[in-house]
């Protein structure tokens, strides 16, 4: 979203897909959406003063193919119906700021939604270098802790570390390991508590 704004863009609205109420998951297997640290999602809204649409996820994923058409039941289709939900509230909404980095089947897919509504997928990390990526991240103002790990090389104690602090441990595992220094392969998750964008910030 920063990209965005740096690129002279407004944002205007939030969006979230979230697992199913009283399904009492905290994290679904999906292959699109991160869902850990769903349940924090509405201080977003809070520090930046913004509205939020959010959406329970009954899709999975059921076209896996490197191209997406549209298909009854995907979770992509739950995307489709959370933006069009959105519009319906801003007719004046002319994109959708989008953090993939590394993931065809994710950009593909909100690329799919998008083009049906009308709308621009914005996409300004898309193929950036992760390294660089990273320590821009960091020296720019964004704070955010790792709150879920899953990959060789990082265990318990990474929890809570800002991508600050976890930056040179991060280039050493994909020096080592080839690992994504971005997490792109699921290595980790974070959750952000603090950036430009926020007119508070939120304290763990």
């Amino acid at each position: 979203m920063m990209q965005c704004v740096a690129n002279g863009h407004e944002i205007v609205a939030l969006a979230n897909l979230k697992p199913p109420t009283g399904s009492g998951k905290d994290e679904l297997d999906s292959f699109m959406y991160q869902t850990v640290g769903h349940d924090a999602i509405d201080f977003y809204a809070d520090c930046m003063q913004l509205p939020l649409y959010r959406r329970d996820i009954t899709g999975t994923a059921i076209a896996q193919g490197a191209n997406y058409e549209v298909t009854p039941q995907d979770e992509t289709e739950d995307l489709y119906v959370l933006l069009k939900e959105v519009l319906e509230k801003h007719p004046d909404v002319k994109g959708v700021s989008v953090g993939a980095i590394l993931s065809s089947y994710q950009k593909v897919r909100v690329e799919n939604v998008c083009d049906r509504l009308g709308l621009t997928s914005f996409a300004y990390l898309w193929q950036r270098d992760q390294k660089e990526l990273l320590a821009e991240m960091a020296s720019s103002g964004v704070n955010a802790i790792l709150i879920k790990v899953a990959a060789m090389g990082l265990g318990p104690n990474d929890l809570g570390k800002t991508i600050g602090e976890m930056y040179p441990k991060l280039v050493q595992l994909n020096e080592r390991y080839e690992s994504h220094i971005c997490g792109e392969g699921g290595e980790y998750e974070t959750f952000t508590l603090d950036c430009p964008l926020f007119k508070k910030r939120i304290v763990v």
